[in-house]
């Protein structure tokens, strides 16, 4: 693989379609719109080795500003890269990165990824 692979705590867009069931999808399928932003939670070196990518879907919708299962986010950047709106904090997604077109358009502090990743330690019963 090569080094164009996310970081773990990049922010990417990826093509979220298809999707069943509860997954998060693509924000309006109806209109052409197939893409999710999604804060990367998978290591490192697993993005570049498996050409896979584990995150977790971020929303713009602002019915979930006082849901205890989604995380403000707010990080600056030009248009395209500035991203506000909430992580799931209950979805954990696998995605082929380069099968389903994706790109890294921006990164979060450690302190945050810190605190996101104590809710995938809780998921997986990591200690």
């Amino acid at each position: 693989m090569n080094n164009d692979f996310p970081k773990q705590g990049d922010i990417i867009i990826i093509n979220a379609e298809p999707h069943a069931g509860h997954e998060w999808g693509g924000h309006n399928t109806a209109k052409g719109n197939i893409e999710r932003h999604m804060l990367i939670v998978s290591a490192t070196p697993y993005n570049r080795s498996s050409g896979f990518i584990v995150g977790m879907p971020i929303t713009t919708s602002d019915k979930y500003k006082n849901d205890e299962h989604y995380k403000p986010i707010l990080v600056m950047g030009d248009t395209g890269t500035g991203v506000k709106g909430y992580v799931c904090l209950y979805q954990i997604l696998n995605y082929d990165y380069s099968a389903r077109k994706g790109r890294v358009i921006n990164h979060v502090t450690n302190r945050y990824l810190d605190e996101i990743m104590s809710f995938v330690k809780a998921i997986f019963n990591f200690r």
